[in-house]
C-alpha cells in the first residue's frame, strides 16, 4: 500500500513548513498526501453509495407508512360507516364498529405523527447532507488540490530544468534538486497546495462528522419518537382493552341468539322442503338464484333443423291455479309463435335471439323446459310429450337461435341497416347496462341519463364529460354514443358487466364526495378532475407495493373471473399484458385469461385487450405462441372476434414452428374459427362486431298476480316493476309534483264499460284481538271490485248491499266488524272535463289493479285499506261466513263468487262529466273531546298514532274529515293522527 500521511502528521509537517521553509522537508511528503487524497477519495464515493441507498430505504419506509396511514384512514372511516344508520343491527355491534373506528383513527393519527418525525428527523437531513457536502461523483471534491497539484508539479519541474540547465553550463553535473534549495521560489504554489489539502481534509472531517456522528444521533432521536409512538399505541390498546373484554361476552349472547334464529330457520327450511316433495311439480328450479351469464349456451343437435311444428304444454302463470295448457308453437325464421287457446287470435312471436331455453332442474318428469324471454322479461314454461319430443324442441330453438346469430353476425357491413333481431338483442343489452348500479347518472358529474359509453372501461358519462374523456385520448377512453351509434354486441360486453356503481367504487375510493365536480361545474374543474381520475388514478387506494404483489393479484382476478378485482389492477397501473408469476412458457395474463374463459364470458379477456397496447398483442410464450395462437388451439371463438377487431394483423404472424392461426385451426377443423381468420386475411371486420353469448338479461322473474290463470294475452304481460310507496302519504313531506309522477306513471289502459277491475291494497297494521282465529289467516292484501252500476252523490262514496259468500269452517267465529280505514286526502279540486275520477284496466291484463278510491294526480294517494275483513262497505250488514282465499276464482261448479266490497268512487263514463258537487259544511270538532279506542292500531307513518284498544285519546285538531290529531290521556308524547272511526267520543268531559 502506498505511504500516506494522516492529518497529525500533514497538521506537524505544515506548521514546520510555515516558520523554516528552508529546513522544512514537507516537499518530500507532498506525495505522500496525494496517495492520501486517493484514497479517501475512494472511501468517500462508497459512504455517498451506502448514504444513497439508506436515503432510498428510508423514502420507500415513509411512503409505505403514508399510504399505510391513509388505508387505517379509510378503514376507520368505512367501520364507521358500518357502524351509523343500521338499524337492522343491535345496538351493541353498532357501538363496537363505533368504538373500532375510534381506536383505528387514535393509531393512525400516532402513525402519522411518527411518519412525519421520520421525515424530519432522517430523511430531510441525509437528503440535505447528499445534496450538500456530498453533491456530485466520485473526484469532483479534489479538484481544487488536484489542480495545486498540478500547479506545483508545473513550477518544481521548470525550476528544476532551469537549474540543470544553469549547472550544465557551468561544466557541472547535477542529477536532482533539493526542496531546501528551491524553498523560497516555490513558496507560493507549496502554501496554495498545503491550503487545499487543509480544506479538503476540512471537508473529510465534516463528512465523517455527519455520516457518524450526526446521523447516528438522529437515529437516536427517531428511536425515541418509535418508542413514544409504541407506548402511546400500547396505551391506546390498554384503555380500549376493557371494552374489548366486554365486547367478546356480548358478541357471544348475540351470536348464540342469532343460532338460535339460525337453526329456527333452518328447522322452517327443512318442513317446507319435505312438504315440496309430495308436489309433482317443485319450486326448486326457480328458486335458485342466477348470478352471472355463461358464454357457452346449449348446443342442439343439427340433425333435428331449424324449423318446427307441433304442439307444447305450457304451464299457466297463475298463482292460484297453474295448469298446464295445450299449445299450438312454431318454429321458423329465428321466431317463435305460441298460438292461444282461441287459435284464431294472432299467435305470441318471440324473437329467439332474445331467448335462451334452460332446463329445469329437480325436474320429476324430465320433460320440462324453459324460455326466458329478455324482451318480455319474461319465463315461458314448457313440457313436452316424452324425452325424445323435449329433446328435438330444445334442440329446434337452439339451431334456430344459432342459425339467426350466424346469419346476422356475418352480414356485411355495408348493408343499410343491421338485422332487425341483432337490433332487439343489442336494444335489450343496452337497457339491461342502463339499469345497473349507477349508471342513472354520469360517472363522473352525476348528470342525469347519460347517453354515451366508455366502451373500453364500461361506463356512461355525460356529453359534456364525453367531450373531455375524448381529449384524453383512445388509449384512455373510447366513447361511443348509445343513441347515434349502432353498436356491435361486443362493445357492451364490458359495460354489462362493469357498471358506473362498481367502477367509481374503485376508481373514486378515497375521493371526497364534496369535491367531485356536479352538473353545473365548469368544464376546466371537470378537465382536471377527469385528468386525475383515469391518468393519474389518484383516487384510488393503493393495496400493494411492489410490482410482483400485482402480478399475483391480476393473475388471481383472472382465475376467479373477478372484474372488480381485475379494475384494482387497473387502477393501480399494472400493464395489464405483463408476464405472469409462476407460468412455465412465460405466458401474458392475456394468455392466461383466454385459457380460462372456458364457460364464462369473455369480459375479461375484452377488458385486458382493450386496455392493453395494441403492439403487446403479439407478445409470445416461450413457445412463439400468440394470444391468437392460443385462441385457435382452444377453439375460442369469440375471444377470437375480439382480438382481431383490435388488431387482425395478428392472423399473419407465425409461431415458432412456422404456422399462423390459420393453419392450426384448418388442422383442428375448428370451422367458425377458420372462417374468422380467413375474414381477417380478406379484412372484413365486421364478422368481429357481435359475440354469441348468454347475456342474461333477465334480471329477476316477472310478478304475476294470483287471480291470473290465462295465458290468451301473452305479449301484453306487463314487467314487474319496483314500486315504492309514495311520499305524500307524510304529512310535511308532500311533494305534489312528485305525487302526480307517482300516479301517472302508473297508469294503464282505460277499461271498458263491462270490466271488472280487482284491486289489492296494502293493509294498515292492524293488530287483531286476543284469540281471534284470524291472526295467522289473514293475507296482506284485499280484494275489491269496483261498482260500475251505482251512482255518484254529491262526491260522496256509493255503498253497496252486503254480500253473503260461502261458508267456510276456518271462518266460523269471525271478529266483530272493525271499519275500513279512511282515505287521508287533501281538498278535492274541479274534475277535468273528459276525465273521470277512477280508472281501470281492460278485463285481459292480469294487472287490472287500481285503487278503488280514485283521486286527481295532484291529491296525495289513498291511505292503503284494512284487512279483508275489514273490507265491507259501510253501512253494510256483517256477513255471516267468510271465504277462504286458497279457493280459485274460475271454480265454475262452485257458482260465481262475489269477494267483499269496499266502498269506492264510481268511475264517470267519458261521454258526460258530473257537476262538482257543493262541499258539505264541516262541523267543527270541540277541542279537548275525550275518545276510546275502540280496537287496537298501529302507526303506518311517523305522523300518525299507535293505540291499543280501551286507551283514552284526547282531540287536539281535526287534519282531516276523517281523521283527527290527539295525544294519548297522560301521556302527551304519544301524539299523531289517527281514524276517527277507530274511536268513540265520550260524553261525559271532564
Amino acid at each position: 500500500m502506498p505511504e500516506q500521511i494522516t492529518v497529525s502528521e500533514f497538521l506537524s509537517e505544515t506548521w514546520d513548513d510555515y516558520k523554516s521553509p528552508t529546513t522544512s522537508a514537507f516537499s518530500k511528503r507532498m506525495s505522500h498526501c496525494r496517495n492520501t487524497v486517493l484514497t479517501l477519495e475512494e472511501k468517500l464515493d462508497m459512504d455517498r453509495s451506502g448514504l444513497n441507498k439508506m436515503k432510498k430505504s428510508i423514502k420507500a419506509l415513509y411512503n409505505s407508512v403514508k399510504r399505510h396511514v391513509d388505508n387505517e384512514g379509510t378503514l376507520a372511516e368505512n367501520l364507521d360507516n358500518l357502524g351509523r344508520g343500521r338499524v337492522d343491527q343491535e345496538v351493541e355491534i353498532n357501538e363496537a364498529f363505533f368504538k373500532f373506528s375510534t381506536v383505528t383513527k387514535e393509531l393512525a393519527g400516532s402513525m402519522n405523527e411518527l411518519v412525519t418525525k421520520l421525515n424530519s428527523m432522517l430523511l430531510y437531513p441525509l437528503d440535505a447532507f447528499l445534496k450538500g457536502d456530498l453533491k456530485g461523483v466520485k473526484g469532483d471534491m479534489k479538484k481544487p488540490f488536484d489542480k495545486a497539484w498540478k500547479d506545483y508539479e508545473a513550477k518544481f519541474g521548470k525550476i528544476e530544468k532551469e537549474k540543470k540547465q544553469q549547472a550544465k553550463e557551468a561544466h557541472m553535473h547535477r542529477a536532482e534538486v533539493c526542496g531546501s534549495e528551491i524553498a523560497e521560489e516555490m513558496e507560493k504554489e507549496r502554501k496554495v497546495f498545503q491550503l487545499q489539502l487543509c480544506e479538503y481534509f476540512l471537508k473529510v472531517n465534516e463528512i465523517k462528522t455527519k455520516k457518524g456522528v450526526d446521523l447516528l444521533l438522529h437515529l437516536v432521536d427517531y428511536y425515541r419518537a418509535l418508542t413514544t409512538f409504541y407506548q402511546e399505541g400500547l396505551k391506546t390498546i390498554n384503555h380500549f382493552q376493557s371494552f374489548i373484554e366486554n365486547l367478546v361476552i356480548q358478541l357471544n349472547q348475540i351470536k348464540q341468539q342469532q343460532n338460535k334464529e339460525r337453526q329456527q330457520l333452518i328447522d322452517l327450511r327443512d318442513s317446507l322442503k319435505e312438504t315440496m316433495t309430495s308436489y309433482k311439480e317443485p319450486t326448486s328450479a326457480t328458486s335458485k338464484p342466477h348470478t352471472g351469464y355463461s358464454l357457452h349456451q346449449l348446443q342442439g343437435n343439427k340433425a333435428h333443423g331449424c324449423v318446427r311444428d307441433g304442439y307444447l304444454l305450457k304451464k299457466s302463470e297463475g298463482r292460484i291455479k297453474k295448469v298446464w295448457q295445450k299449445r299450438k308453437c312454431i318454429i321458423t325464421g329465428g321466431l317463435m309463435f305460441i298460438s292461444h287457446s282461441d287459435e284464431s287470435k294472432d299467435p305470441v312471436k318471440l324473437n329467439l335471439l332474445t331467448c335462451q331455453v334452460k332446463l329445469v332442474p329437480d325436474d320429476l318428469v324430465k320433460r320440462c323446459f324453459d324460455l326466458v324471454s329478455s324482451s318480455n322479461n319474461r319465463t315461458y314454461h314448457f313440457q313436452a310429450d316424452d324425452d325424445k319430443n323435449m329433446e328435438e324442441w330444445i334442440s329446434v330453438l337452439n339451431n334456430a337461435k344459432e342459425e339467426v346469430l350466424m346469419q346476422a353476425f356475418q352480414s356485411n357491413s355495408n348493408t343499410p341497416a343491421l338485422n332487425q333481431s341483432v337490433r332487439e338483442l343489442t336494444a335489450s343489452i343496452i337497457d339491461r347496462v342502463r339499469r345497473l348500479p349507477g349508471n342513472n347518472v354520469c360517472c363522473d358529474c352525476s348528470a342525469p341519463d347519460p347517453e354515451w359509453l366508455s366502451t373500453n372501461l364500461g361506463v356512461l358519462i355525460c356529453l359534456e364529460c364525453c367531450g373531455i374523456h375524448r381529449q384524453l385520448g383512445v388509449h384512455i377512453s373510447r366513447t361511443q354514443s348509445l343513441v347515434i351509434d349502432e353498436l356491435g354486441t361486443s362493445q357492451l360486453l364490458i359495460a354489462r358487466v362493469v357498471g358506473n356503481g362498481y367502477f367509481n367504487d374503485i376508481l373514486e375510493a378515497k375521493l371526497d364526495p364534496s369535491t367531485k365536480p356536479t352538473l353545473s361545474s365548469p368544464m376546466d374543474e371537470r378537465l382536471n378532475f377527469i385528468k386525475s381520475k383515469y391518468e393519474e388514478h389518484k383516487y384510488a387506494i393503493i393495496t400493494c407495493t411492489y410490482k410482483e404483489d400485482l402480478k399475483q393479484d391480476l393473475k388471481q382476478a383472472i382465475l376467479t373471473h373477478d372484474i372488480n378485482a381485475l379494475l384494482q389492477v387497473y387502477a393501480e397501473g399494472l400493464d395489464l399484458m405483463a408476464n405472469l408469476p409462476d407460468c412455465e412458457n412465460g405466458e401474458t395474463a392475456l394468455h392466461l385469461a383466454i385459457e380460462e374463459e372456458e364457460g364464462y364470458p369473455p369480459h375479461i379477456v375484452d377488458f385486458i385487450i382493450q386496455n392493453s397496447s395494441p403492439n403487446s398483442l403479439t407478445t409470445k410464450t416461450s413457445d412463439g405462441n400468440t394470444v391468437l395462437h392460443t385462441c385457435a388451439l382452444g377453439n375460442k371463438s369469440e375471444c377470437m372476434k375480439l382480438l382481431l377487431r383490435t388488431k387482425p394483423e395478428l392472423a399473419n404472424i407465425e409461431n415458432a414452428d412456422g404456422k399462423t392461426a390459420l393453419d392450426i385451426a384448418q388442422e383442428n377443423d375448428f370451422q367458425l374459427c377458420t372462417d374468422l381468420l380467413k375474414a381477417a386475411i380478406q379484412g372484413r371486420k365486421d364478422v368481429f362486431e357481435n359475440v354469441n353469448i348468454d347475456w342474461d338479461l333477465m334480471s329477476e322473474e316477472p310478478y304475476y298476480p294470483e287471480h291470473f290463470d290465462s295465458d290468451d294475452d301473452l305479449e301484453n304481460t306487463p314487467e314487474r316493476k319496483q314500486r315504492s310507496r309514495p311520499p305524500s302519504l307524510i304529512t310535511g313531506l308532500s311533494d305534489p309534483q312528485g305525487s302526480q309522477n307517482d300516479l301517472s306513471g302508473n297508469r294503464g289502459p282505460s277499461a271498458g264499460p263491462g270490466s271488472v277491475p280487482y284491486t289489492y291494497s296494502k293493509p294498515k297494521k292492524f293488530v287483531n284481538q286476543p284469540g281471534s282465529k284470524l291472526r295467522n289467516s289473514v293475507r296482506g292484501y284485499t280484494l275489491s271490485i269496483h261498482n260500475n252500476t251505482g251512482t255518484t252523490n254529491g262526491g260522496g262514496v256509493q255503498t253497496t248491499p252486503p254480500v253473503t259468500e260461502t261458508q267456510d269452517s276456518s271462518y266460523s267465529n269471525a271478529p266483530p266488524y272493525v271499519p275500513p280505514l279512511p282515505p287521508r286526502n287533501k281538498k278535492q279540486p274541479a274534475v277535468p272535463v273528459g276525465i273521470g275520477p277512477g280508472h281501470s284496466r281492460n278485463s285481459s291484463e292480469p294487472f287490472s289493479q287500481k285503487p278503488t278510491h280514485k283521486r286527481t294526480p295532484s291529491d296525495p294517494p289513498p291511505r292503503p285499506a284494512p284487512p279483508e275483513f275489514r273490507a265491507i262497505g259501510i253501512g253494510a250488514a256483517r256477513p255471516t261466513s267468510y271465504r277462504t282465499r286458497t279457493q280459485s276464482t274460475n271454480d265454475e261448479d262452485r257458482g260465481p263468487i262475489t269477494p267483499p266490497v269496499i266502498p269506492s268512487r264510481q268511475p264517470v263514463p267519458d261521454k258526460e262529466t258530473p257537476p262538482i258537487p257543493v262541499p258539505r259544511p264541516k262541523k267543527k270538532v270541540p277541542i279537548g273531546l275525550r275518545c276510546r279506542a275502540l280496537f287496537d292500531c298501529e302507526a303506518d307513518n311517523e305522523d300518525e298514532l299507535t293505540f291499543n284498544e280501551g286507551e283514552m285519546i284526547i282531540v287536539l285538531r281535526e287534519e282531516e274529515d276523517d281523521w283527527w290529531e290527539g295525544e294519548i290521556e297522560g301521556n302527551p308524547g304519544r301524539r299523531g293522527l289517527f281514524p276517527k272511526t277507530f274511536v268513540e267520543p265520550l260524553s261525559d268531559q271532564r
